[in-house]
Parts: structure tokens; C-alpha cells; sequence
């Protein structure tokens, strides 16, 4: 897979360069330079059977194209290299790095507040208790941020709704543990309100909760070598793993829906000509009458019928399973043999022609 999925094409310069390439061309030119993107440094080999191939020509082909295409590449050292394209591979190498700093920066400083928002709040609630012998049982399910509002008496309702409803007491020591150990934070950093919120918006712990946690944690080990700061961090990915695991639900049952199954396959019975028809189809069709004279079985692919030979193919020799009634109604536009007159019939057709012959001894 390319290291940049995407190649930024820009379409002015492009076609004030390419306005002279013909169709094929144009087909072969991009063809390498998107190889070419795929690859670190932009830089394919000058190797005429390997760039044919990435062209999809023919070698012949490839000797026709190869001078015209060559203008566009600077070639040494066994090399093609086109400028244009590794200038704008190196600017989107730099700002993609540039993000990947800011993005880390940025979740550092984000930690730190959180974590200083924890501490105040922590510090409120007990100064709250302390004054009234009691801690409110709200306080439990709520994000730092909406209980520090709450105390300061500007909580939003739907927030406050929302932890009377969700009640983060209901998840379970050992629930927590393994959301931590996932997550790569001791127990007791990790809060059970966010899992709460988690489950209660319809998030599955094992198709959303830990897939996207295990995801995101290594992710952020690997950029950053720590782990992120809580399990808040995960709460915006795992509502999109969830939306989109519903969504593909979703669409699932609607493609059942509008496919429903196939019904069974039944057994073919020779004798019913019946079957016949539907395994033979149409009988003014002569495509269809050589394709089954080449097929002449009922394969595994038939959509109505079980596997089963059915006879020899009857183009070459007589096939006694084809009822009489099918042989009429195919057998002359098909070119099928006639079925010949068994040899003990012909005997006694002959013997009684001869005897008819002869006169009668007076």
C-alpha cells in the first residue's frame, strides 16, 4: 500500500503539459505516475518489460509510447524520475509530518487540562460533601467539564438527564480492568463514566469498545510513546466504529432484503418433460442449443436442478432418456440424431415385408 493513499493532482498543469499526448498516451502516462507515487522517492527502473507492464501495453506497444512518455521523466543511473512529482510528494511528506506533531502536541495539552479539570472538580465535590455530609450521586456519571459546571450551577440539562439515567456504579470492577489494560492506564485512572456513556448510546464492548481502543492506543504509543491520558480520548472513535458497525447492519438487511435466497434445487427426473423444458430453455435459441451441446450435463451451477449426468450429448448419437414429446419440439432445430428403430423391430418389419411379397402356394 502507497505510504500516501492519495495523489494530489493539479489539473491545469497537467493538461497545459499533456494537451499533445494522445488517448492511449495519456492512459500510460498516468499509469506511471501513480505506480511511480506508490513507490518511496517516486522513482520506478528503467526496465522496458517492467514499464510495459505498469503501462498495460504490449512490448510492441511500449516501443511506440516509450519515446514521447520518456519527455516527461528525467532518466540516469538505471531511474525514471519526474520532478514535478517528487516536489509534491516531499510537500505532502512535510505536512503530513507537521500534522502528526501538532496532533500529538496538541493531545499532551489536552491531557494536562483534562487532568487539571479532574483535580478541581475532585476538590469541589469534596468541599461540597463536606459541607452538606453527603456527595451528590450525579456527580458520578459526569464528564469533569459538565460536573465542574453543575457545581457552578450552570449544568446543562441535557447533561444532567443524562446522569440521572446512566448510572456508572452498574459497570463492574473487572469491566474497568480490562478497559484500562487496554487502554495502557493503571485501574484507578480509569473513570466508569466514560464506558457508561459508551454502552448506553449503543456502543458493543466487543465489536466497537476495545477494537477502537486497542486501535487508538497503539497508534498513539507508536507516534508518541505514551499512551493517551484517559479514556475520554477514545469516546469520538468509538461512536464512529459504532455508527458505522450499525450502518453496515444496516445495509446488510436491505441487501438480504432485496436478494432473497434462492429456492431449493430439486431433483431432474428424466421422464418428466417438464424439466426438461426448463433445463433446455428456449428452443428457437440456436446459441442456446450449441452452448448446451457443449454442456451437455446438469452441473452444480444450474440453478434449478441437483447435479446429474443426463445421457450422451444428442448431436452425437441418440439419447434414449429425451422423451418423445421434447425430441419433437427440439430435436430439428437443435440438429439432434433421430432415434433409430431398435434392430429387433427392423428384422421383423423386413420378415413381413418379404413374406407379403411372395405369392400364395395354390
Amino acid at each position: 500500500m502507497a505510504e500516501f493513499p492519495a495523489l494530489p493532482l493539479f489539473t491545469d498543469a497537467y493538461l497545459a503539459d499533456t494537451r499533445h499526448l494522445s488517448t492511449e498516451e495519456h492512459g500510460a502516462y498516468l499509469l506511471l505516475l501513480m505506480c511511480a507515487w506508490r513507490t518511496r522517492g517516486c522513482a520506478l527502473k528503467d526496465d522496458d518489460r517492467f514499464l510495459a507492464r505498469i503501462a498495460g501495453v504490449s512490448a510492441h506497444r511500449w516501443r511506440r509510447l516509450k519515446p514521447v512518455l520518456r519527455e516527461f521523466f528525467d532518466i540516469s543511473d538505471g531511474i525514471w524520475r519526474q520532478k514535478k512529482l517528487q516536489e509534491v510528494y516531499r510537500g505532502v511528506e512535510a505536512r503530513v509530518a507537521k500534522n502528526r506533531a501538532n496532533g500529538a502536541r496538541g493531545g499532551r495539552a489536552k491531557a494536562a487540562k483534562d487532568r487539571a479539570e479532574r483535580q478541581t472538580v475532585g476538590q469541589a465535590v469534596g468541599n461540597t460533601g463536606a459541607t452538606s455530609g453527603t456527595v451528590p450521586s450525579k456527580t458520578r456519571v459526569q464528564t469533569p467539564k459538565a460536573a465542574a459546571a453543575a457545581l457552578k450551577g450552570k449544568g446543562d440539562g441535557q447533561d444532567k438527564a443524562r446522569s440521572e439515567k446512566i448510572n456508572a456504579a452498574d459497570i463492574d470492577d473487572a469491566l474497568i480492568t480490562r478497559l484500562a489494560a487496554a487502554a495502557g492506564l493503571p485501574p484507578a485512572r480509569a473513570d466508569a463514566t466514560q464506558p457508561a456513556l459508551w454502552l448506553a448510546a449503543g456502543a458493543s464492548l466487543e465489536a466497537d469498545i476495545l477494537p477502537t481502543i486497542n486501535r487508538l492506543h497503539a497508534r498513539q504509543e507508536q507516534r508518541t510513546g505514551t499512551a493517551p491520558a484517559s479514556l475520554a480520548y477514545y469516546s469520538a472513535a468509538i461512536l464512529d466504529a459504532r455508527d458505522k458497525r450499525l450502518g453496515a447492519v444496516a445495509a446488510g438487511g436491505k441487501h438480504a432484503e432485496d436478494r432473497p435466497a434462492p429456492p431449493p434445487k430439486q431433483a431432474f427426473d428424466p421422464a418428466d418433460s417438464a424439466h426438461w423444458r426448463l433445463f433446455l430453455g428456449d428452443k428457437s435459441s440456436r446459441f442456446r442449443g450449441d452452448y448446451l451441446s457443449a454442456n451437455w450435463v446438469i452441473g452444480r451451477d444450474n440453478p434449478h436442478f441437483v447435479a446429474r449426468p443426463i445421457g450422451g450429448d444428442p448431436r452425437s448419437a441418440p439419447n434414449p432418456l429425451i422423451p418423445a414429446d421434447i425430441h419433437q419440439e427440439y430435436g430439428l432445430a437443435w440438429a439432434w440424431c433421430r432415434a433409430q428403430t431398435p434392430p429387433d423391430a427392423a428384422t421383423k418389419t423386413g420378415a413381413n415385408t418379404e413374406n407379403s411379397s411372395k405369392e400364395p402356394t395354390p
